[in-house]
């Protein structure tokens, strides 16, 4: 009975997680300690080994906010994979992102809040745009 009593004033239970109703969260996007993946809805995932990565950058159009107008974009030699920033698994790869030594975060605020199109570099295996 003090249990059921006390269940009354019990706060409810936080949902486990965040559900988006962007269409863009259909793309997803995930990373271990060896490469990050996107896979777009009805394609296979791509992927990029983190040691191959060269670049990482924001492109920016001003189409927004009724379309998509952030694409991160992960760059090698080879290849060049991208997704939405409002792909699943995004919040949890900008952390990863972060870890990168001399990666940007004061460009990273200027492209988020820029409504022309542009690109913005982050980082750059060079060390050119800190």
């Amino acid at each position: 009975m003090l249990k059921k009593v006390l269940s009354i004033f019990k706060k409810p239970e936080p949902q486990s997680k965040k559900v988006s109703k962007s269409p863009y969260a259909a793309v997803k996007v995930w990373f271990d300690d060896q490469q990050a993946w996107v896979q777009w809805p009805s394609k296979e995932p791509e992927s990029i080994n983190w040691d191959a990565i060269i670049g990482v950058a924001i492109e920016t159009n001003d189409q927004g906010p009724f379309v998509e107008d952030v694409y991160w974009l992960l760059a090698s030699k080879e290849k060049v994979i991208s997704y939405p920033s409002e792909a699943t698994g995004s919040e949890e790869m900008l952390k990863r992102l972060q870890e990168i030594p001399t990666f940007n975060n004061e460009r990273l605020i200027e492209a988020m809040t820029c409504t022309d199109n542009q690109t913005f570099i982050l980082w750059d295996h060079e060390g050119r745009h800190k």
